[in-house]
């Protein structure tokens, strides 16, 4: 029988609780692999809002004047994101202005005509009845007071296309104001003061991150889409970062089949067929953009 002497005894001791200690470390920090039977499905994802990022274009051709806010900064629904210059457009709204008060001018003058031209009608058409003027003269004085109505007719119209040239030129000066149409956080903004800019360019002039709850564009294989319901849980995780978990939920699932978007190219058969699903992802630090995989578990909410 070997003795082992008390110094040797005590090392050994120190070396076991040494090492039962570290298997204990590592056991807590290393998350539970999940099993075949802990999820019906997986899917790769990509973290979103739901409507996702909001890209802001010119709506005219013209010169950045002004850029209110920043990168990083939050707007409310209506807040200005991107000025033009408006001075032409606001040189419009001048004119049609003056275009509608000579308009205005132009009616009444005939409008004040009016009462007389009525007057001198039914006079000249009382003396024809009773033969002090000739019938022609009746007519004649007819002919001018319908002359006169028609006129003021034309004169009522010119003066309502004038107030809606004063609308046009007016549209015309707020449509060069790019405004948020959601409440967010600008994310990127592609242009300076003084840019020339047009509205057929490809690149948005800013991108609005709208507020809301994150929400996870999963493609589901079509192996796995009868066993994904609405309402089944699952999990999410980082691509680069398995060890953090966050729960989600299946809001919808896609009636249309078509080629992955994640896939790298080559990835995988041109013959794959995806269907997008919708997750709900309450709680997360997980950015918008950021690739990750989802795995669905048995039962719903």
């Amino acid at each position: 029988m070997i003795r082992l002497r008390p110094c040797c005894l005590l090392a050994a001791v120190a070396v076991t609780a040494l090492l039962s200690g570290c298997g204990k470390s590592a056991a807590e920090h290393t998350p539970a692999p999940a099993t075949a039977q802990s999820f019906v499905a997986i899917a790769r994802g990509k973290v979103d809002v739901e409507g996702g990022i909001v890209h802001i274009a010119a709506s005219r051709d013209g010169v950045v004047a002004q850029l209110p806010g920043g990168v990083g900064g939050s707007v409310k629904v209506g807040d200005a994101l991107v000025v033009l210059d408006a001075a032409q457009a606001k040189m419009a709204v001048g004119m049609a202005r003056a275009e509608l008060a000579q308009a205005e001018a132009q009616r009444a003058l005939l409008r004040a005509k009016l009462p007389g031209m009525k007057q001198r009608a039914a006079r000249v058409i009382e003396a024809s009845q009773a033969g002090a003027a000739t019938g022609q003269a009746a007519d004649d004085a007819s002919q001018a007071l319908a002359e006169l109505v028609a006129e003021i007719a034309v004169a009522d119209a010119g003066s309502e296309a004038s107030r809606q040239k004063i609308k046009q030129a007016e549209y015309e000066v707020g449509v060069r104001s790019l405004r948020a149409p959601v409440a967010g956080r600008i994310v990127a903004r592609n242009v300076h003061v003084g840019d020339v800019v047009s509205a057929q360019g490809a690149q948005p002039l800013v991108e609005l991150l709208p507020d809301g709850p994150r929400i996870v564009r999963a493609e589901l294989n079509e192996g796995f889409v009868a066993k994904v319901k609405v309402g089944m849980n699952a999990q999410v995780y980082s691509e680069v970062d398995s060890g953090k978990v966050w729960p989600a939920r299946v809001l919808r699932i896609g009636e249309v089949f078509g080629r992955s978007k994640l896939s790298e190219e080559g990835q995988e058969s041109v013959d794959a067929r995806d269907v997008e699903c919708v997750l709900d992802l309450p709680e997360s630090d997980l950015r918008v953009g950021q690739r990750v995989q989802v795995r669905f578990l048995p039962g719903a909410n």
